[in-house]
């Protein structure tokens, strides 16, 4: 059997819907850290980059699916979007952003140094990536695997690398960001409350600069 193209895939998926996250918290700080213009990686059906586009001058989309632009632009008119695959190497940007805005993208790509790249290409100098990913050591999953579940990992068959915030820190240092702030988030409504430590939370937040 051939295997199925990654952007095929992904044109696929767009059909079916994503599960969005939605955070007060990793809102808050997006809005707190990123600078104008942004580039909204992975926009999938633009409802980010409308919210970033409310409080920022200038924001673009981009997105591997066709299908996903193609609906952003129906449903967002003034805003900009635009086909990319942010795995490709060496890949070339027609503009440079002040900050790159990358919510729940990292884990669905297989090449993860190549598109830290681009999206620090993507940056002029002193920019900003803001990028969340699910935490693959998260109190959920350890209290899964202690009760003998060992396929807890990701319910999403998207999801192909797997981060904690100390794997995710090396990653961005080694694509030549320097790390500024690293947060945790929940969206499970009865952990959004509970003190706890970073590796524990269900969501990772990354803040990098060029």
């Amino acid at each position: 059997m051939t295997a199925m193209p990654f952007s095929q895939f992904y044109e696929d998926y767009a059909k079916t819907g994503f599960a969005q996250v939605k955070s007060k918290k990793v809102a808050s700080l997006a809005l707190h850290f990123l600078q104008s213009p942004v580039l909204d990686a992975g926009c999938y059906f633009g409802e980010k980059t409308k919210m970033l586009g409310k409080h920022f001058e200038k924001v673009d989309g981009c997105d591997i699916s066709k299908t996903a632009v193609q609906k952003a632009k129906k449903k967002h008119k003034g805003l900009e979007f635009f086909v990319c695959d942010l795995e490709q190497p060496n890949l070339k940007f027609a503009k440079k952003y002040n900050s790159v805005f990358a919510a729940e993208l990292i884990e669905h790509v297989f090449d993860t140094q190549a598109f830290l790249k681009n999206c620090f290409n993507a940056l002029n100098k002193g920019g900003i990536l803001f990028l969340t990913t699910p935490n693959v050591i998260q109190v959920l999953n350890r209290l899964r695997i202690v009760f003998g579940d060992t396929t807890p990992i990701s319910g999403d068959k998207a999801h192909i690398r797997f981060f904690k915030p100390k794997t995710l820190k090396q990653e961005l240092e080694k694509a030549g960001f320097t790390v500024i702030h690293l947060n945790g988030y929940n969206v499970r409504p009865f952990l959004k409350h509970l003190p706890m430590p970073l590796n524990w939370y269900e969501g990772i937040i990354a803040v990098a600069k060029k």
